[in-house]
């Protein structure tokens, strides 16, 4: 009896440790990447002293806790303090930053899997607009006001500069939750099924014409130096060239596939954010709350409606699939049946000749 306890308790310690060991080991993972997340976005040039134009540790810590639940909140804490750290930040600037993170990480999650189906969010236009609006509304608001309160009692600003500086957060963090959040969750959750050669190739075409569109349109690479005298009179009028855009994107819409989708839109949207970096048309250094502007109605544009369209299409492919599939279910009932009918028909007949007989 004293053996069984025994070994039950040192398989039990064992399960435990070895559940703490995997547990310790994703929040290093989720933690490594969102640093790195957060140190690329920080790379990009500052509208004010206190905040980039664009912000997807956001949008990425809603991500993570749709998909692994609350108990990852000391990775997104210690990811969200550690870029701040190394930028100088005061202690109450990174509590803020830290905990505004994952105030609205939580409250995103709360209100996505209270309203929209959790992290199948994704699976029909009316889930995807509810989750555009959670994520606009009060997940990157709360992010916004919560690392603005904690500015406000470091520097002590003005009005004006903390309601800019609160408008630049909120504008630049929605973006990124529109593009980064989709790409992250579809790619967790949607299964990678083998790919067939044409369908690999035209995933690779798709986002070959994204980026074409997106380098033709935004790049610092199309520039007055590099190309004729001819074409420089259409060169500030190239970024109309970005609507293009729509055809691939809207192409993989009506295919059902939406993580092509959500990914064609994120390679477009970053370069985008180079051609902005870059100070690029429609993006001048002169007027950076404006390009701000530009680059959330780009992001809105590009990654809600295909998606929302793409959504729809898999919607109807995944119930002409299920009614092909009862179909099949009900001929075959009907052919058993049948079979039964004639099996007894012939079994009756062969009693009535016996009766005669």
């Amino acid at each position: 009896m004293e053996r069984a306890r025994f070994g039950k308790a040192k398989i039990s310690a064992f399960g435990s440790a070895r559940s703490a060991a995997i547990y310790l080991v994703e929040l290093s993972i989720v933690a490594a990447s969102y640093i790195g997340l957060a140190e690329t976005a920080l790379l990009l040039p500052a509208i004010n002293p206190a905040a980039t134009p664009l912000w997807p540790p956001t949008g990425y810590a809603l991500a993570l806790v749709l998909l692994r639940g609350y108990r990852i909140w000391p990775a997104i804490l210690v990811g969200s303090l550690s870029p701040s750290l190394m930028a100088g930040r005061s202690l109450l600037e990174l509590g803020s930053v830290g905990i505004g993170t994952l105030l609205a990480a939580f409250a995103g999650t709360w209100l996505i899997s209270r309203w929209s189906n959790g992290c199948r969010t994704f699976g029909t236009p009316s889930n995807i607009a509810k989750f555009a609006i959670i994520s606009f509304v009060p997940t990157t608001m709360i992010s916004s006001i919560i690392a603005l309160a904690g500015y406000i009692l470091a520097n002590t600003p003005g009005f004006s500069d903390s309601v800019v500086t609160w408008l630049t957060w909120w504008l630049a963090d929605a973006a990124g939750t529109l593009v980064i959040a989709p790409v992250v969750v579809l790619w967790a959750i949607m299964p990678l099924r083998r790919f067939s050669k044409w369908s690999l190739l035209e995933s690779l075409a798709v986002s070959i014409l994204v980026s074409i569109i997106g380098i033709v349109a935004y790049s610092p690479l199309i520039g007055s130096n590099l190309i004729s005298n001819d074409l420089n009179v259409p060169l500030p009028y190239r970024s109309l060239l970005g609507f293009l855009v729509l055809l691939p994107l809207l192409w993989e819409g009506l295919r059902g596939n939406q993580r092509n989708v959500a990914t064609a839109a994120l390679i477009f949207f970053a370069i985008a954010v180079w051609g902005f970096s870059a100070g690029s048309d429609p993006f001048p250094k002169t007027d950076l709350n404006g390009a701000l502007l530009a680059l959330l109605v780009l992001s809105i544009s590009v990654s809600v409606p295909p998606l929302a369209l793409a959504a729809a299409i898999a919607t109807r492919q995944n119930t002409e699939a299920h009614l092909l599939s009862v179909q099949d279910q009900l001929n075959r009932q009907i052919e058993r049946k049948n079979l039964a009918l004639n099996s007894a028909k012939r079994h009756f007949l062969l009693l009535v000749e016996g009766v005669v007989d």
